[in-house]
């Protein structure tokens, strides 16, 4: 086990004042026991098979490329995955997901493949539009695309 995800855990397992958010790789992700006060959200590449998360009873599962499709100049690597980008609906799938968790739910661990991009994203706007504690010095190279679609889908959610 790696001293982050031990810290991760120890995270968990401590008693929350405010509910908080974890942005983790997938390796980390199914390392984690399946507690009772957290949520999931997995995030997978299209090619690649779901996360192996059994036993999570709030959980989330999107498959969308790690491209910041919104950019303004696009390499012809992250054009071949426009297609298989973020979308508005996974975007409201997040919310309506996150809005909907029982009181109970205390942290949230978001993941994708490696930990750095998409679930990074992800972690930022929940802090961003509800008060998620993040460890804010591990997102920066959170997706930016992801953040617009978020920001995007949080202007029509219905807030909890």
């Amino acid at each position: 086990m790696t001293p982050r995800l031990k810290a991760v855990i120890d995270e968990l397992y401590r008693p929350a004042q405010r509910r908080k958010v974890f942005a983790l790789s997938r390796a980390e992700a199914e390392s984690l026991p399946p507690l009772p006060t957290m949520a999931v959200i997995s995030i997978t590449a299209p090619e690649r098979p779901l996360a192996n998360l059994n036993g999570f009873e709030h959980l989330l599962r999107l498959s969308f490329a790690d491209v910041d499709h919104l950019g303004i100049e696009l390499s012809a690597r992250a054009r071949e995955k426009v297609s298989k980008a973020f979308t508005v609906d996974q975007a409201q799938q997040v919310l309506s997901f996150v809005t909907g968790l029982p009181r109970g739910i205390l942290s949230i661990v978001a993941h994708c493949e490696g930990g750095y991009s998409r679930s990074c994203a992800v972690a930022y706007m929940l802090n961003e539009l509800y008060g998620y504690t993040v460890e804010l010095e591990r997102l920066q190279n959170a997706n930016p695309s992801v953040i617009k679609m978020l920001r995007k889908a949080a202007a029509s959610h219905p807030k909890r």
